[in-house]
């Protein structure tokens, strides 16, 4: 799920970072040679600038940063500082904390990632130039603006969260399965729901509108084995089988670097774990001619992500498919009138390969660009997940997943609404395709 044009300016810089290897401070070079050097303005990552130069590469702009940052280090108590280590990791200088002795991610070795683990060896700081702005910009739980540790205050209500996850294939049975609780069978930090408890920060980024309503689904079954993992050559997303060879699916997936196309490696229908109900690979696409990276106002033209994949057998027409369907009049009303019912079903971030949905959810508001505004508790990876709809009993796709929008009411307490884009914007390539019938 993409993220809003409430934080596009400090995710960009998030996104900016280059992952240096090295020592920190002074191991890695300090040359000039950025494009944007000598401009006086930091740019540097790692000293929490623009992002726009590599690490090492805007020396002269971020000497007062590299000050500051060396005076944080050096305040660290020395037996600390010691366990801190070096920076060798190759995800060293993302932000992200990933050593699991400072209550990290654990995909660095301990003793190899000190300089985005420093402020958590101290139990944190505001030490982030957008500490104490009532926004949560850390890694996990927040923007992933400012390093792990660095906002404290702003954190605060959702620092439980971090690094915690529900890909334990029995999350959201309502037995902590951790260890030390329960059968144990989870390993750590995978069973969150069940384990802390459902409700959430309305202020954080995965808010689900302060309660998470999700359980695991049964992917063997209609229309969720028809739902699948998108997996692309950097990330994935989900995407639903809308006939024998047709898949639907959000259009800023398939956005690689540099505008270019991304490769799709595969779509595995009812994925779960290491199974699958289905393989196929995707041989073409047709993504919404007008898409940009960028979101417009309420109204204003939010309805271009999406994208009509075409894979490489009817892998439909072995498992089944579920049906576009487009708002008439009398759906508009019910949706003005706040009783149209959904349904949603994703591979969340946090639930890896186990699909996850949210029943019963509602849709707020449909806009005339073909976007709408949705109460399902969608996140990170569900990015091009089906809103589906029952019409006399049976399943039909409504709309794909979108993004994290600005706040709209009924809910503006919170850090966002969740968009999606529905079939009218795309129904006369579903007519052209034979997809609506």
């Amino acid at each position: 799920m993409r993220f809003s044009n409430l934080s596009l300016t400090r995710l960009g810089l998030a996104l900016g970072v280059s992952l240096m290897i090295g020592l920190p401070g002074a191991a890695l070079a300090q040359e000039n040679t950025c494009r944007w050097a000598n401009d006086n303005e930091c740019d540097e990552a790692r000293y929490q600038g623009t992002g726009a130069c590599d690490n090492g590469t805007d020396a002269n702009d971020c000497r007062a940063e590299a000050a500051a940052w060396q005076r944080l280090m050096d305040a660290v108590p020395s037996a600390v500082r010691a366990s801190l280590g070096t920076d060798s990791c190759r995800w060293a200088n993302d932000r992200e904390c990933d050593d699991v002795n400072f209550g990290g991610t654990g995909a660095c070795s301990p003793g190899t990632d000190a300089s985005d683990c420093r402020a958590l060896s101290i139990g944190g700081d505001e030490s982030c130039r957008w500490s104490r702005d009532n926004e949560c910009d850390e890694p996990g739980i927040g923007t992933g603006a400012c390093t792990s540790g660095t906002d404290t205050s702003d954190c605060a209500a959702a620092a439980f969260l971090r690094n915690r996850t529900n890909n334990c294939e029995t999350a959201f049975n309502g037995i902590c399965e951790e260890p030390g609780s329960g059968r144990g069978s989870c390993r750590a930090y995978t069973d969150t729901a069940d384990c802390v408890g459902r409700d959430r920060p309305v202020t954080g980024r995965d808010h689900y509108f302060g309660h998470d309503d999700r359980v695991l689904v049964d992917v063997t079954q209609m229309p969720w084995r028809a739902v699948g993992l998108l997996t692309l050559e950097d990330g994935s997303c989900t995407a639903t089988l809308i006939g024998p060879r047709l898949i639907a699916t959000a259009a800023h997936c398939l956005q690689g670097e540099n505008g270019a196309m991304a490769k799709v490696v595969s779509f595995r229908a009812g994925a779960r774990g290491d199974a699958e109900q289905g393989r196929a690979g995707v041989i073409s696409s047709v993504v919404a001619p007008d898409y940009s990276d960028q979101s417009a106002p309420p109204n204003g033209g939010n309805g271009d992500d999406w994208a009509i994949l075409t894979l490489d057998r009817d892998l439909g027409t072995e498992i089944g498919f579920v049906r576009p369907y487009v708002f008439d009049k009398t759906d508009l009303s019910a949706i003005s009138a706040g009783t149209f019912m959904v349904s949603q079903a994703g591979y969340s971030w946090d639930t890896g390969g186990y699909m996850s949905g949210h029943m019963e959810c509602r849709i707020l508001t449909a806009y005339r660009d073909g976007s709408m505004i949705h109460t399902c508790d969608t996140t990170r990876g569900d990015s091009g997940s089906p809103i589906l709809h029952q019409i006399n009993g049976e399943w039909r796709l409504i709309a794909v997943d979108s993004q994290f929008f600005d706040a709209q009411p009924p809910f503006p307490q919170m850090s966002s609404s969740h968009l999606a884009v529905d079939t009218r914007a795309f129904a006369d390539v579903l007519r052209r395709a034979g997809a609506l019938n």
